[in-house]
């Protein structure tokens, strides 16, 4: 077993089977990023916050070339700028787009909602809309739009499609796409992608 894994705990939570990634660095598929890039159009700059090995940021890129993309991660991983620890910033852009890491996704998004003039999209487990605590972040800051996807997004473990022995990674997690516009305050939407 690889020392930067921890045994127990799996994208979806606790597992004695399945291990997690340190950071929760779980790449988000290209189809995935292309699907929402066709349902919302960002305006302006753009950062990604959380962007491991650049997947959102360089989807972003080919859709929009002339915008100003940002591209930030707290671990420095080949892409963008490392070392910044998005929840310390104070930095305000348009819009913020990425796959934050899930034990922190309330912390990304409150954060971001402060830091975004526009737009803020985040890719999560549909579970994110479960528990107390996150009930009073979505009465707070309701989402414009949540779109879950129909069939099933399996989130690459560091970027690889295929586990120790060659298999495909499965999943048995449901994946959405939440999508804030800043001042919304109307119903959420829920669609199906």
């Amino acid at each position: 077993m690889e020392t930067n894994k921890l045994k127990g705990s799996s994208l979806a939570g606790k597992s004695a089977t399945r291990e997690r990634v340190d950071n929760d660095f779980y790449v988000t598929p290209e189809n995935a990023i292309e699907s929402i890039l066709k349902l919302e159009k960002l305006e302006g700059n753009i950062w990604e916050c959380a962007c491991g090995d650049g997947a959102i940021s360089k989807v972003l890129d080919k859709h929009y070339p002339t915008n100003e993309i940002f591209s930030t991660d707290i671990i420095d991983r080949g892409y963008g700028k490392g070392g910044i620890d998005f929840l310390k910033t104070e930095i305000k852009v348009d819009n913020i787009i990425t796959n934050p890491p899930f034990n922190l996704a309330k912390e990304f998004i409150e954060r971001a909602i402060s830091s975004a003039r526009k737009k803020v999209i985040m890719f999560a487990k549909i579970q994110l809309l479960e528990s107390a605590d996150r009930k009073a972040l979505f009465d707070k800051y309701p989402a414009k739009t949540i779109y879950v996807f129909s069939k099933r997004i399996n989130p690459l473990r560091n970027g690889n499609p295929t586990n120790e022995n060659g298999k495909k990674w499965a999943s048995t997690m449901c994946f959405a796409w939440f999508v804030w516009e800043i001042g919304y305050k109307g119903k959420m939407t829920i669609e199906i992608i």
